[in-house]
């Protein structure tokens, strides 16, 4: 099976959620197909990579529009005998559907969120055009993954999709092989940011230039730090990791003199994973899968979210690892923060098995194989 990958952005090197579920899924679905992946020159791999990354697209704004793409690519598909397009989210969908009818290969839509629900989230005006074009494109579609069970009922009800065409496809995760030492790496961050060693550390990680991030701080500064403080029954630090939150933030938690930690980027986020002891997650908008989520619990961390922040997880295999309080309920999220019973129990093997990076690029490989 020959498949064409179309992901129309920079994605390497990975470091947001997002990028490394792309970056992750192509990988491993190489050993399932022979593959390319047409993408932008901006991309900058960190080690080889299993498939062929073929930079079709320029960095230029105007690449989702530019007509030259269509020849470009069509070309390549005759030539290269492939029978599968994949593309990555529906905004080069327009294209994908001209190249479909041009070299009548199958045409298979990606979807990471239902992108017209997360602008709209985000206040955006025109969400609703883009959900019209979203919907067609998958409508043009001889198959959809999409990143959650609810996202793909969403989809099957809002854009009139035939169930039989509709499958999930997650984010998935690749534990180490050797795990990192937590005995070691505790004192080592403990020591880095001047926590004292006897405290519960929470820990917050995320991309902090993304408003629904730069939200969820605020609410750990104006409610849950609060809260903490008005009943403290052990000595406690919440450290925020991630690049680009506003220097307003940074002032705020600033003030906090120690208990709220803003350490920025971070080279190796799992270090402070499993230096943690919990793992909150505050966001209450967004879409699709909340990334974060699931790479902490592959660290085997117990997680305290909101139920927007745990949208698209699949509650029935993390056990309880996984305590969710009501959006906006933030004393009942305060106290599942303080419930740290059995917080170092190890992520059930259900977990493992259905975030399986492998199991998960399998089963998409097994789907797109029946299109032919």
């Amino acid at each position: 099976m020959r498949i064409l990958g179309i992901v129309s952005y920079k994605y390497l090197p990975a470091r947001t959620g997002g990028e490394i579920c792309i970056a992750d899924f192509h990988a491993y679905l190489t050993r399932y197909c022979e593959h390319t992946v047409a993408s932008v020159e901006a991309n900058r791999p960190e080690s080889p990579l299993p498939y062929k990354l073929w930079p079709a697209f320029s960095n230029s704004p105007f690449r989702y529009m530019d007509p030259r793409n269509i020849s470009t690519l069509a070309a390549a598909i005759r030539q290269q005998g492939v029978q599968i397009l994949h593309i990555e989210h529906p905004y080069t969908g327009w294209l994908a559907v001209l190249l479909k009818a041009r070299t009548r290969c199958k045409l298979v839509v990606h979807s990471r969120n239902i992108e017209a629900d997360r602008f709209r989230s985000l206040g955006k005006w025109w969400w609703p055009l883009l959900r019209a074009y979203e919907g067609w494109v998958h409508r043009q579609a001889h198959h959809s993954f999409f990143i959650s069970q609810e996202d793909a009922d969403r989809a099957i009800a809002l854009y009139r999709l035939a169930p039989q065409k509709v499958s999930v496809a997650t984010f998935g995760v690749t534990p180490p092989a050797t795990p990192p030492d937590r005995d070691l790496l505790r004192p080592q961050i403990c020591a880095a940011h001047g926590i004292p060693e006897n405290s519960i550390i929470y820990c917050f990680n995320g991309a902090m230039g993304y408003l629904p991030n730069q939200r969820a701080v605020r609410v750990i500064l104006t409610e849950i730090y609060p809260l903490l403080q008005a009943h403290p029954d052990h000595p406690y630090v919440i450290m925020i990791s991630g690049k680009g939150l506003p220097e307003e933030l940074v002032q705020q938690i600033t003030a906090t003199n120690g208990k709220v930690i803003y350490t920025g980027f971070v080279p190796s986020i799992a270090e402070y994973l499993v230096a943690a002891d919990v793992f909150i997650n505050p966001v209450i908008e967004g879409g699709g899968i909340k990334t974060k989520v699931v790479e902490a619990l592959s660290y085997n961390k117990t997680i305290v979210s909101t139920a927007s922040g745990a949208m698209g997880v699949n509650t029935a295999v993390c056990g309880d690892k996984l305590r969710i309080a009501p959006d906006k309920d933030w004393h009942q999220f305060v106290r599942l923060m303080k419930q740290h019973e059995n917080i170092t129990d190890p992520t059930p093997p259900a977990f493992f098995d259905y975030y399986s990076n492998d199991n998960i690029a399998r089963g998409a490989a097994a789907t797109m194989q029946t299109l032919i």
